[in-house]
């Protein structure tokens, strides 16, 4: 009965954590187009490709992605909000120039 219960835990489990990061994706896809795309003038994709995923993963860990953000677009305004942050690196890394991953047509 145990090892059936632990069985059902592990794969619900397994089930929702790509959601949770796809979701979280998508939040990054609409902050960056509703916020970040008009003032720096192009799409998130774009802006993913500047950097590894490697190298975006170590701006979050280290809490630069705003500044890194900064760089590449000087008018973007301070992102503070630690989900903002999370939700754009998620997105932003699944564009890295290493990420092998193109944008959808939508």
């Amino acid at each position: 009965m145990k090892k059936t219960t632990y069985f059902c835990l592990v794969l619900v489990s397994l089930f929702l954590i790509p959601s949770s990061l796809s979701a979280s994706t998508v939040k990054g896809k609409i902050f960056y187009a509703k916020i970040l795309k008009p003032v720096c003038g192009f799409n998130g994709d774009v802006m993913g490709k500047k950097h590894t995923v490697s190298e975006w993963k170590q701006f979050y860990e280290n809490n630069q992605l705003s500044l890194a953000i900064k760089v590449l677009c000087p008018q973007a305004p301070d992102i503070t909000e630690q989900n903002d942050l999370l939700n754009l690196y998620h997105f932003l890394s699944s564009f890295a120039s290493d990420s092998g991953n193109v944008p959808s047509c939508n």
